[in-house]
């Protein structure tokens, strides 16, 4: 399975005022490479309207995504990272300045980019990007993971 992710996936430091906003930023990211299709954005956005900080997974980390079903194209993930914190509403791990909004074309791919967000915490990402500004540094660092 091809795991899409590149520089244009990546977008540092950004000026983001809610999680909304930043999940529309990164999902904007994903359909600018036809990974998923628009609705699927908004769907990402439903999704924590609905549950909250049920995306936040680690300490200031958010993992927006939807069902396959709802426009997935391909399997792929954005990364975009804020400048100040966003207050998810997670009692334990906000505030979140790490968005990866996944996208996997069926059930099996979605699964298998869980997995990979698994080892980037586990890599520690999230101080590896507080500390970062080049995409090129990140894009990197996650390929290494993705081996």
């Amino acid at each position: 399975m091809d795991i899409i992710f590149n520089p244009g996936l990546i977008a540092l430091k950004q000026n983001i005022s809610s999680p909304e906003q930043a999940i529309e930023q990164a999902g904007s990211l994903l359909v600018r490479q036809n990974i998923c299709r628009p609705e699927y954005v908004s769907e990402m956005v439903k999704v924590y309207r609905d549950f909250g900080s049920a995306i936040v997974i680690d300490y200031g980390l958010a993992m927006p995504h939807a069902r396959p079903e709802k426009g997935a194209l391909l399997t792929g993930f954005s990364l975009v990272t804020s400048q100040q914190p966003l207050a998810f509403g997670h009692e334990e791990f906000d505030p979140v300045n790490v968005v990866i909004a996944i996208a996997g074309a069926n059930a099996d791919s979605h699964i298998k980019m869980i997995q990979l967000i698994a080892s980037l915490i586990e890599s520690d990402i999230v101080t590896f990007l507080q500390q970062e500004n080049d995409p090129n540094s990140v894009l990197h660092f996650i390929q290494k993971q993705m081996e």
